[in-house]
């Protein structure tokens, strides 16, 4: 069956008279697109995957079952959200989205369990019932959360600013933000409580951000809790319909998606960007967008002179954390086994940098585990797939244990290789067999991914999901913008914003204002008075 939104590449095909050639298909890759074609741009998307979607694409196995690869949920997806009208507009408003519920996360820390409750007031009044006398700490909490989310939107913001602007006003909105983002989580938590507890459970979705409190920039860590204070939610059909919705009305609009096409250099001239090599094929275009991560863009397909004259260097960044995960297919429904929407974050103990730090191949689902539910969040599921369910069970993970297997291919890494998946997956079923005793014997399919799957796909080198490290260094390197210094090169992508769905999105968003300027934001009003809106 011939998939009408994408092909795969040949070199023989035509791809004269294009605007604009997006590398790589993930979000910010897929918003910028779409937004330049309903501009009237002719774009083009190359993605090396055998499908699109980056991480918002699922992947399926001939039992049936398929599985999320990077969106477990969304925050901020109110009918009257901004990030709703974005979403609507991007998929003429055909993605629908399914709410988790009053409780969208529940974090068990040595036992003890805490629930995130959807709603600032419902969240805050259950952090005080957990820690009655820390009723000040937990207002002066969401106040700080507040007032750093605002100075980030100006930050962002001024991500689109020309070079004059930026010298003359931007450094304000910056300086104003680097109060926050330039401390970890940790020296902002410690600076209005000593409890280690309350920190420890205000730093439970640290995964979604993918550094440990004394390692992450509260900036990350605020805008994640601030996204998700009104609640999580997952899109009807699966995270695949993003992709999906999207792509089908970016393709009616004239765009084209073709997988199978390693980009292999861009191309420049006189420091203007001339086109693409995928091998020895030259494509010309008028700009090249890049949404493979800053990493792969300038140390990967630039020339050495083009990356100096960036004045591009990530020395005193490292990529983001890698990790492991379990894929479970079940042979009864989530309602037969009772399986919640909201996902587990589950520690062994308090110590959530300690567990990070010395987390190892052998202790990693022993100590931390993340779980969800997709099959349960999704109403769709037992329509299409009865009496089956899914979960995906996450621990940290690291390149640096997989290093004797880099050299080998996907899906032939040998014995050995397999023999150290299969040990994960036995330690991560102990995990989940305590906390949901009722699906131990409905475990019909599991598939275990580790770094080398996600290097394999992405080509991120350290097998890393949210490419540079959420650290408050990030939030100082100038170049993380949409405009390059080469005339014709643009960058997208969670690196230039934030991890995440909507961070992402964001990027794609500003990507498509540097582009387009003013026309964009009259494509914007347009969206705010549309139907979708």
């Amino acid at each position: 069956m011939v998939n009408k939104l994408y092909q795969p590449y040949k070199p023989n095909l035509d791809f004269s008279g294009l605007d604009h050639i997006v590398v790589g298909s993930g979000m910010g890759g897929i918003t910028v697109a779409t937004w330049l074609a309903k501009a009237g741009k002719k774009v083009a998307i190359f993605e090396r995957h055998y499908v699109p979607g980056g991480f918002t694409h699922s992947f399926k196995r001939k039992d049936g079952f398929q599985w999320d690869v990077g969106v477990h949920y969304v925050g901020n997806m109110d009918e009257d959200s901004s990030l709703r009208s974005f979403f609507d507009f991007l998929t003429d408003g055909k993605l629908e989205w399914e709410s988790m519920g009053e409780v969208y996360d529940v974090a068990n820390i040595d036992g003890s369990e805490y629930q995130f409750k959807a709603g600032k007031e419902n969240f805050r009044k259950q952090l005080i019932s957990y820690f009655p006398e820390e009723e000040k700490t937990i207002d002066s909490y969401l106040k700080i959360i507040e007032k750093t989310n605002k100075r980030a939107s100006a930050f962002y913001f001024e991500k689109i600013f020309e070079p004059w602007l930026s010298k003359t006003v931007g450094w304000i909105f910056r300086k104003r933000y680097s109060k926050f983002s330039k401390k970890t989580t940790w020296e902002v938590l410690k600076g209005i409580t000593k409890n280690e507890r309350l920190i420890a459970v205000l730093c439970a979705q640290c995964g979604n951000y993918g550094l440990s409190p004394k390692n992450s920039s509260f900036g990350a860590h605020a805008m994640v809790i601030g996204h998700f204070l009104e609640g999580g939610f997952y899109p009807i059909g699966g995270a695949d319909q993003i992709c999906e919705k999207t792509l089908e009305v970016f393709t009616a609009h004239g765009g084209k998606v073709f997988i199978n096409a390693d980009v292999t250099k861009i191309i420049t001239e006189n420091n203007r960007v001339k086109g693409i090599n995928i091998d020895e094929k030259f494509i010309a275009c008028k700009s090249v967008i890049s949404n493979v991560g800053v990493n792969n863009t300038f140390n990967h397909l630039l020339s050495e002179a083009d990356k100096n004259k960036c004045n591009f260097s990530l020395k005193n960044v490292q990529p983001a954390s890698a990790h492991i995960c379990l894929y479970l297919g079940l042979n009864q429904s989530s309602e037969a086994l009772n399986l919640p929407k909201h996902n587990l974050w589950y520690y062994k103990h308090h110590d959530i940098d300690k567990i990070f730090d010395e987390a190892t191949l052998e202790n990693a689902p022993e100590n931390f585990a993340y779980i969800s539910f997709p099959s349960a969040k999704d109403p769709n599921w037992e329509i299409k797939n009865p009496g089956t369910a899914t979960i995906q069970a996450i621990s940290v993970g690291n390149m640096e244990w997989f290093e004797n297997y880099k050299n080998t291919n996907w899906m032939k890494r040998g014995e050995e290789y397999l023999k150290l998946k299969l040990k994960f997956e036995t330690e991560m079923l102990s995990v989940l067999f305590k906390f949901f005793p009722q699906i131990e014997g409905t475990v019909v399919a599991s598939e275990v991914s580790t770094p080398l799957s996600t290097e394999n796909f992405t080509n991120y080198k350290s097998g890393e999901i949210y490419g540079l490290a959420h650290s408050p260094k990030r939030f100082t390197l100038s170049f993380l913008r949409p405009k390059t210094k080469i005339r014709g090169l643009f960058l997208t992508g969670q690196d230039i914003t934030l991890v995440g769905v909507a961070g992402a999105m964001l990027s794609g968003l500003l990507c498509a204002t540097a582009i387009l300027k003013i026309g964009s934001w009259k494509i914007f009003k347009e969206i705010r008075a549309s139907k979708y809106s």
